[in-house]
């Protein structure tokens, strides 16, 4: 049986009025798609571009600490600043000191620049951070980046109970084959007690290159506050870029703080090319007193050459020289040297100086002068 329905028009009538009541109290709603948002701020927060920069930079290492000792040179350590994105640029507006009156310091009080992405050139930089130690002690500072909250440099630095007595170590730096170079090595006494030197000499190392030309009458006495000068040459009669010898000083000293009583001499000795005379480098002179020096001439060449020089002396307004002999045609063979010794006196304290020229006759002749420099005291 099938049951029939029938809607009586009263319900009908009041259904279709209900509907049309609610659509006319919602046809002021704005679809949820339009609703207008805040676009004040492009991004929020917790990815501006601020804290991109923050998030990308790669700072090594995250502190840095200096060891050493009083007194003692200034020690030069490394902050590397590289940039980890693929895409940003990050721009390190300043780089300073918070305290900057603790031993620390930068190369500029006005750091700043731009790293790269991690893909192009330029995404990492490394700024020195030096300490020059002033006192004893421990020392701290802080090294601020952008004046970003949490990221900085902690800095710290143990000055250890200094060393009071000490001899120096020597650089003679870069010196060509066969020139014979002077200089002075120094003992220093920065303690409150006299120090005794018993003996200086060489203990270790390319010894045959070096020699101590040494004036002190021992045991020597070291005033508190005082150094000594000892003369010291270089005589470059083998090459090498790395030539070491240690050189020992028998010290004794009774009063606080440590003693430091050996020391490192170097040089890097090169060969040129060709012919070649060497010059007289002479900072340990005395007015109006001789010393014997030496000149080398070098034939690093493949075929032989003649030497003259024909003057039995010289002389300048500054210093008189003497040569011990006189060349005459001497022949030197590919691949030699020839040593040619002379007497140098200065005339007055001061700068001292000397062109001596010889005549050269062979291929490939790159220096036919010795130029003597000097100091006298």
């Amino acid at each position: 049986m099938v049951r029939e329905f029938h809607f009586d028009k009263r319900f009908i009538i009041a259904w279709y009025v209900s509907v049309m009541f609610i659509i006319g109290t919602c046809s002021s709603c704005t679809p949820v798609n339009d609703v207008s948002a805040d676009r004040t701020r492009t991004i929020v927060d917790s990815v501006t571009k601020d804290s991109l920069h923050r998030s990308a930079l790669i700072i090594t290492p995250t502190s840095l600490a200096f060891e050493t000792e009083y007194p003692s040179k200034e020690i030069v350590k490394s902050i590397v600043f590289a940039n980890g994105s693929d895409s940003i640029f990050i721009p390190i507006d300043s780089i300073r000191l918070k305290h900057g009156n603790q031993g620390f310091s930068l190369t500029s009080d006005s750091i700043h620049f731009v790293l790269t992405p991690k893909t192009q050139q330029g995404f990492s930089k490394s700024i020195p951070i030096r300490f020059n130690p002033k006192s004893e002690g421990q020392f701290r500072d802080t090294l601020l980046i952008n004046g970003w909250k949490n990221v900085y440099i902690p800095l710290t630095a143990m000055v250890l109970s200094g060393t009071r007595v000490w001899i120096e170590d020597v650089d003679f730096g870069s010196i060509p084959f066969g020139e014979v170079r002077d200089t002075i090595i120094r003992i220093y006494n920065y303690g409150t007690e006299t120090a005794m030197i018993s003996s200086i000499e060489f203990t270790d190392g390319d010894i045959g290159q070096f020699e101590l030309l040494s004036r002190l009458s021992f045991p020597y006495a070291l005033q508190p506050g005082t150094s000594v000068l000892i003369p010291l040459r270089s005589k470059s009669v083998a090459q090498g870029l790395n030539i070491n010898a240690q050189i020992t000083a028998d010290i004794s000293y009774s009063g606080k703080g440590r003693v430091k009583q050996k020391a490192v001499c170097s040089s890097s000795v090169f060969l040129k090319k060709g012919i070649y005379v060497t010059d007289i480098r002479m900072f340990t002179a005395s007015a109006n007193m001789p010393f014997d020096a030496i000149c080398t001439i070098v034939n690093n060449s493949s075929r032989p050459c003649t030497i003259s020089q024909t003057k039995q002396s010289d002389d300048n307004p500054t210093c008189n020289v003497l040569f011990v002999n006189i060349l005459s045609a001497r022949n030197l063979n590919p691949n030699s040297s020839l040593s040619y010794a002379m007497r140098i006196t200065p005339k007055r304290k001061g700068t001292f100086s000397m062109d001596i020229p010889f005549t050269i006759v062979g291929d490939s002749i790159v220096d036919e002068v010795c130029s003597v420099i000097g100091i006298a005291q």
